[in-house]
């Protein structure tokens, strides 16, 4: 079970004298409280993963205790990596406090820390809000920056922060305030109550530093003023379930890997095999921040590889996908290949039959023009017998044309009363008879009785 103040929290920014009161909750119950802490701080503050297993819960829990006090300040001595800056991120943001912690860089220096301070102080003192102040080992620039906090811890004021003009201007505001809870004391005393009633100091220290310990024997404040939470490390069940919650986390969008799902199966083995890399490591580096480094860079390597296997194997199922795509159109054009050869063979047996017909025709033609050539040879021949015998007929005509005309004048001459004469004899002369016979025969009559000459 846990002790936590959230279930009974008013939300008023003031805290009561003895601190909110607290209320027990299963682990059950606690987390969604944590997680929605979580999402508040990760929106607000920063993104981040964080793991909730018991020693972060508990973490949790004790730091809300001692901050949800008035004035209730940490020293939270541990290793990197243990989770006290994101227990008091998720804190400040579960309860509602604003959260300051100086953001260093190489021109930092004490003018622009008492500048950090002065807003922090402006908030706590004058507005009256809830603040925590986070400081880790790496933001102590200077040694003055550790007597600074020890005063702000044992005094809740530091000493010449302020000028003259800039101290009256902050303590205007408070004069109406001090009178009506009766304060007695100087303005200055009051602001200071405010400031250590409403300003929590988170310190985060490394206790294997050798700064450390010279830090807490010069400054008592850290010790008589904090309540101070040592964190060794996590357990070996608790290092043994990292893996699991890192690995789940989908990372595919951190990193734009396309459709793979950013998570690592693990088993059993391999989570005993991450704790036993780690504990071969000195014992300066057994810290858990260089064993959550371990397990990203794996899981940095590992989707790496995967993103590169997983590219190579789309490559090679889109070149599969294609061949088998081109087999299909090479398929086709196979089938539609038969096809056509088929009708190229019907086209060419009929393309070999015409060709055959044209050249018997043409055969035909040849001979027929052989033919033809020796028919007009004889048709020469016969033109040229019968021209020769129209000249020989015509040579004949010339020479009997005189007689026929002697002939035609005689017939010309002769009288009816000669031919009735002639018809009316019994039986003609011989000469007569010859001349008739003749007659007749030329014109083709062969019937040359005297009956016949008659008529």
């Amino acid at each position: 079970s846990f002790f936590v103040t959230w279930v009974n929290s008013s939300g008023r920014r003031t805290l009561p004298p003895a601190g909110r009161v607290l209320s027990r909750l299963s682990s059950k119950d606690l987390i969604p409280y944590i997680e929605r802490g979580v999402a508040r701080y990760r929106s607000e503050y920063r993104d981040t993963s964080v793991f909730l297993f018991r020693e972060i819960l508990d973490t949790i829990v004790r730091c809300d205790r001692v901050l949800t006090t008035p004035g209730g300040s940490l020293l939270l001595a541990g290793r990197s990596g243990v989770g006290r800056r994101t227990a008091i991120g998720v804190l400040a943001s579960m309860n509602n406090m604003k959260l300051f912690s100086p953001k260093v860089g190489r021109n930092y220096g004490l003018k622009q820390f008492k500048n950090d301070l002065k807003t922090v102080l402006q908030s706590a003192g004058v507005d009256g809000e809830q603040c925590i102040l986070l400081m880790e080992d790496y933001q102590f620039m200077e040694s003055t920056f550790v007597e600074l906090i020890n005063s702000l811890l044992s005094a809740g004021e530091v000493p010449g922060l302020y000028t003259p003009d800039e101290l009256e201007s902050i303590l205007s505001p408070l004069r109406e305030e001090s009178s009506q809870e009766g304060f007695r004391g100087t303005m200055v005393q009051y602001f200071a109550q405010r400031v250590k009633t409403n300003l929590h100091i988170a310190l985060v220290m490394d206790f294997t530093r050798p700064t450390f310990t010279v830090a807490c024997q010069s400054n008592p404040g850290f010790f008589k003023e904090c309540s101070v939470q040592w964190m060794e490390g996590w357990s070996e069940r608790s290092m043994l379930k990292i893996p699991s919650m890192l690995f789940s986390k989908d990372r595919s969008d951190d990193n734009t890997r396309g459709n793979l799902t950013g998570k690592i199966d693990l088993d059993e083995e391999l989570l005993k095999l991450f704790h036993a890399i780690h504990k071969t490591m000195e014992k300066k580096y057994l810290t858990p921040k260089r064993y959550v480094i371990l397990l990203e860079t794996y899981q940095q390597v590992y989707l790496t590889k995967q993103h590169a296997v997983s590219t190579r194997q789309q490559h090679l199922k889109s070149g599969v996908s294609k061949l088998s795509e081109a087999r299909k159109v090479v398929d086709e054009l196979k089938r539609n290949a038969e096809i056509k050869q088929k009708e190229l063979a019907v086209k060419q047996h009929e393309a070999d039959e015409a060709l055959k017909q044209i050249t018997k025709s043409m055969a035909d033609a040849g001979s027929q023009k052989t033919e033809m050539e020796q028919l007009a040879v004889k048709v020469n021949e016969e033109t040229a017998f019968i021209e020769r015998q129209k000249r020989e007929i015509d040579n004949e005509l010339a020479e009997t044309q005189p007689l026929v005309d002697q002939a035609k004048q005689a017939v010309g001459s002769l009288r009816s009363e000669t031919l009735v004469e002639i018809r009316s004899l019994r039986a003609p002369p011989d000469v007569i008879k010859d001349i008739l016979e003749g007659v007749l025969k030329l014109m083709g009559v062969l019937d040359t009785s005297w009956t016949s000459m008659k008529g």
